[in-house]
């Protein structure tokens, strides 16, 4: 079985910017302005007004296609060209089922010129899952299942942000999703330290001591002020302390997780284990949170086993993406013994299975895993092609 094309598809889905406030994707309020980019008002990073991704197509001459997504909620168009200049060249006549050979190939092929992470990482992450999509599919068995076989039919998940007008609102909403047996939330510090603790004090009280609440920073704080703000946090029981200072500082997240009791969590930012390797080393991740539309399935298992090594958990992060994207990360999770969580945003998911020919799996407070060979899921093309670029 040979590759025979690699095509790369930009998207862009509308959305409601004022109901996806607090969730992931738009944690925060982003400035007015012209352009689909627009910074967030607490700190200097850009998001766009839509929801953006790339999405990968790879056929073969056995008639067998596969689907990956590369995780690029801002201009997907780079990850496109990325992979119709480069990668598709070098791919096409390949054999689709080494796909440990092909990730060394795409990597090697830009890693002397400084492209070791970034958009190029994402593009190949998004060929990979179409690898073991095809690969699962010529086997006829579930990327899981040639993963080493699920630890699990059922992952426990977390909703990803709260939306609402006020505490208030946001507190119902937490209520809601309790009752349809979510017991675990992430805030995103979209104000203000105090107002992070004031809605995390106001969720422990509605929904109980068993819930489980997580605060996500986003690279906000000094070394300085994160200490400060971790203690409190160690006062409010949270479990986990999520993205506190700039994804370069190795020695301030270790400091930090030495400084407090409430575990850090960092992984969304990186895509390799050369770039994670230094953190686990230093003891300064304490929840590792890999997105697999930025490793890939073949580097993701590898992540997975580095964090195993150190005995850290894994809670997936798994936000702006479509149903190529969560069914990946659904495999890798259920096919690892350390996993803690795995990150749901009921918005994005809604919006994603309007893509797909069949539903992604979700129960009472868990994840299921996609059923059918490979990834257990199609796009529906016909549906995506008014939100092509």
């Amino acid at each position: 079985m040979k590759i025979i094309s690699v095509s790369a598809f930009a998207v862009k889905i509308p959305r409601d910017l004022t109901t996806a406030r607090g969730t992931a994707g738009s944690p925060a309020p982003l400035i007015s302005g012209g352009s689909d980019y627009r910074f967030a008002t607490t700190y200097q990073t850009i998001y766009s007004t839509r929801i953006e991704t790339a999405l990968i197509k790879i056929e073969t001459d056995a008639g067998i296609t596969g689907w990956g997504e590369a995780q690029s909620p801002v201009a997907p168009e780079v990850v496109r060209t990325i992979i119709n200049t480069i990668l598709a060249p070098i791919l096409t006549g390949e054999d689709p089922m080494a796909h440990e050979r092909l990730w060394s190939r795409m990597y090697n092929a830009m890693r002397v010129r400084g492209h070791t992470g970034s958009f190029l990482l994402d593009a190949m992450a998004g060929i990979d899952t179409a690898l073991w999509d095809i690969k699962g599919k010529a086997l006829g068995a579930r990327c899981c299942d040639l993963l080493g076989g699920p630890f699990a039919d059922q992952l426990p998940a977390y909703i990803s942000g709260l939306s609402g007008a006020d505490d208030d609102a946001r507190i119902e909403q937490a209520l809601e999703y309790q009752q349809r047996g979510f017991n675990a939330f992430k805030l995103f510090m979209d104000s203000e330290s105090s107002e992070v603790l004031q809605l995390a004090g106001g969720l422990r009280s509605q929904l109980g001591e068993d819930a489980s609440i997580f605060v996500d920073a986003l690279w906000r704080f000094d070394a300085a002020s994160a200490v400060r703000f971790g203690k409190q946090l160690d006062v409010c029981g949270v479990g986990w302390f999520e993205a506190p200072l700039k994804p370069e500082d190795v020695a301030g997240h270790t400091r930090l997780a030495a400084s407090i009791e409430t575990p850090v969590a960092i992984g969304e930012s990186y895509r390799t284990r050369w770039e994670m390797q230094p953190f686990f080393d230093a003891g300064a991740v304490e929840v590792f949170q890999p997105d697999i539309g930025r490793t890939g399935i073949t580097e993701g298992m590898k992540l997975a086993a580095l964090a195993e090594l150190h005995h850290v958990p894994i809670a997936f992060h798994v936000s702006i993406g479509l149903g190529v994207q969560i069914a990946a990360a659904l495999h890798v999770a259920a096919s690892i013994p350390n996993l803690m969580f795995v990150e749901c945003n009921p918005q994005v998911w809604q919006v994603a299975e309007t893509l797909l020919k069949a539903g992604l799996p979700i129960g009472d407070g868990w994840l299921g895993i996609p059923e059918g060979p490979g990834l257990g899921i199609e796009i529906d093309e016909e549906k995506l092609q008014p939100f092509v670029v």
